[in-house]
């Protein structure tokens, strides 16, 4: 079998990825060597639930099938509370995971223009992790990694999981939040908390990261709108036009 004839798997907008048997055929790209050795930093730091790389088989990276199930359709039970703290401290995990990571001959295809603090999945996002049950067991699509600050990684967390959002869509496709603006403060804080684990020098500030969640969307509108104009993939294109809306929105107080 070979990586056109497996079994596609969902989401995948930029890399076609596809299940063959036990392992995970994606498109590779010049990063794909850098996120391999990140991959393996990670899990040699003590991180099991991210995909073992398995090297490059006729232009495709090869990395371990996570078994479970990957939200698109957003169920209700997302937005629960444990699910969130779950979450948040597996961002902390990644994060601390990365500290150390060689960035001698490092590719990345993004550059978050901050401070170099940890390695930023950059999409740590619920269409990203892996679910057993109501349980977060893996985490998947690494394409966008790159070093940046703990507070631009968990800017674009939060804002999914919360997710910090309008409850009414302000253009046709735009995404909304279940919660009121009373509950996604709650929930911002127990983000943080959870994020935190204890720790007085990682519990952030909730307007401190709102401030870099509005920065955080403004980039990722703009990637997001170029790599579509490149690709004419018009479901990214309307999703550059949600964040726009989705920064203002949240810039003007909530």
């Amino acid at each position: 079998m070979t990586p056109t004839t497996g079994q596609p798997l969902p989401g995948g907008l930029m890399n076609s990825p596809r299940r063959i048997g036990e392992v995970v055929h994606r498109v590779q790209t010049d990063s794909t060597a850098t996120i391999h050795r990140l991959l393996e930093h990670v899990r040699s730091s003590g991180i099991a639930w991210v995909p073992e790389p398995r090297g490059i088989v006729d232009g495709h990276e090869v990395i371990s099938f996570i078994h479970g199930d990957v939200p698109h359709e957003m169920p209700r039970w997302i937005w629960g509370d444990a699910v969130l703290l779950k979450v948040a401290s597996s961002l902390r995990e990644w994060h601390d995971a990365t500290l150390g990571f060689d960035l001698e001959d490092a590719i990345w295809r993004m550059d978050t223009h901050t401070n170099h603090e940890v390695i930023c999945h950059n999409d740590f996002a619920p269409y990203n992790c892996v679910f057993v049950g109501h349980e977060m067991v893996g985490l998947i699509d690494f394409d966008l990694c790159a070093p940046g600050s703990r507070l631009w990684d968990m800017a674009y967390s939060a804002y999914r999981f919360i997710p910090v959002m309008p409850q009414e869509p302000i253009s046709e496709y735009d995404d909304v939040s279940p919660y009121s603006v009373d509950d996604m403060n709650r929930r911002l804080e127990l983000f943080l908390d959870a994020y935190a684990k204890n720790r007085d020098e990682f519990r952030y500030d909730r307007c401190d990261l709102l401030q870099v969640m509005v920065d955080r969307l403004k980039a990722i509108s703009e990637w997001t709108r170029d790599y579509a104009a490149r690709t004419s993939n018009s479901t990214l294109a309307r999703n550059a036009v949600m964040y726009d809306n989705h920064s203002e929105w949240i810039r003007n107080g909530l």
